[in-house]
């Protein structure tokens, strides 16, 4: 009996060493890494991956030619807004295009039309 009393004294010493040891906040990390510690709000990004700010818009990779896939949304806005800008500028000078071939056509067909070379230099003037 004395034997069985001892036996669970030392069982019950080596459980509280255990649970002791576990308390003080000791870990271990698998070889080749290497532990941290973090404060709240804090990311972990594994080195095969890429760490980004919340204000980032993410994309296929292929659809940018940067190859990295990612563009801030400022410059994203500020070529969507070079874009626009050059869209007008394309329409505008269409518009201006059609407008200068048919005053030209006018033009071609008042002289085609004309009886005397005075109506016909009025046509140009």
């Amino acid at each position: 009996m004395l034997k069985d009393q001892t036996m669970n004294k030392l069982t019950l010493i080596f459980a509280l060493a255990l649970v002791s040891t576990g308390t003080r906040g000791d870990f271990s990390c698998p070889n080749g890494l290497n532990a941290a510690c973090l404060d709240a709000g804090d990311t972990v990004c594994p080195a095969s991956t890429k760490c980004v700010d919340d204000d980032l818009v993410c994309f296929d990779k292929h659809i940018c030619d940067s190859g990295s896939g990612l563009i801030c949304e400022s410059e994203y806005d500020k070529v969507l807004n070079d874009y626009k800008v050059t869209v007008e500028k394309y329409n505008n000078l269409t518009s201006v295009n059609v407008a200068l071939r048919e005053q030209r056509l006018e033009k071609k067909n008042c002289v085609i039309n004309a009886t005397t070379l005075e109506g016909a230099k009025r046509c140009v003037r």
